[in-house]
């Protein structure tokens, strides 16, 4: 190996590879700000949303249950003063059954609480 292996690269050449270095970056950035206003908007729907002016609010969704054409639903009710959310469903809704019954009962403090882990 001689002493000129061994030598940094001349200022003109680390320039150039700055230059390149960055020029690429931009182009990549710019190709991922295009690519990313591209994609489709995903928002997501409950079936029918009501808020009440006591605090509570209802939503209704469907459980994945029951025929393609007329799918269960379920009904969430989340009472904010009391810090609960309850789910209603109608076991034979289309069986004309007209009975709500409660499924679930949730702490919401509790249920957040899980949720990170504690």
């Amino acid at each position: 190996m001689t002493t000129d292996d061994r030598r940094p690269a001349a200022p003109r050449q680390r320039l150039t590879a700055t230059a390149i270095l960055t020029a690429s970056a931009v182009l990549l950035a710019a190709l991922t700000i295009i690519q990313a206003g591209r994609l489709p908007f995903n928002a997501a729907y409950a079936g029918t949303a009501n808020q009440g002016g006591q605090g509570t609010s209802l939503v209704t969704i469907d459980s994945g249950l029951g025929p393609k054409e007329r799918p269960y639903e379920l009904l969430w009710v989340l009472d904010g003063r009391g810090e609960m959310v309850f789910v209603y469903y109608m076991e034979n809704a289309n069986a004309g059954e007209k009975a709500l019954l409660l499924r679930q009962v949730l702490f919401l403090p509790d249920l957040f609480r899980k949720a990170r882990g504690g």
